[in-house]
């Protein structure tokens, strides 16, 4: 149930954002959480967010998810993307390599949040 905004999805990057909101799952005290993708491509800024909500993906209308992640990169700033978790209160830079196209910007992000959630270094 992705989002895109600004954005048309190609063969690569459409196969990631599907295997991410199948099989990732998030445990939480209160049970599994599953993961609903949000692309956002603009000329100034590119964002890949995900919304976990519980036993079902979020919606637009509907529970609120229990929590966000939102990778932020500012095109004119190659050299770094902004992580924002709604869980905790300061924003984490992460230091990266030029981002050649938006296509690869997208899939790094969802690899990086996997390794979050799995606790492993991507």
């Amino acid at each position: 149930m992705a989002r895109y905004y600004g954005y048309s999805p190609k063969g690569t990057v459409k196969s990631a954002v599907e295997s991410f909101e199948s099989k990732t799952q998030v445990r939480s005290a209160g049970g599994t959480l599953l993961g609903t993708v949000y692309v956002d491509i603009s000329d100034e800024e590119w964002a890949v967010a995900i919304a976990y909500g519980r036993a079902q993906h979020p919606k637009l209308r509907g529970p609120e998810p229990v929590y966000e992640v939102r990778y932020a990169h500012q095109t004119r700033d190659a050299r770094e993307t902004k992580r924002i978790d709604t869980r905790q209160e300061e924003p984490a830079i992460i230091e990266v390599e030029p981002f050649p196209s938006e296509d690869e910007f997208i899939v790094w992000a969802l690899d990086e949040e996997k390794g979050r959630i799995h606790g492993i270094a991507v």
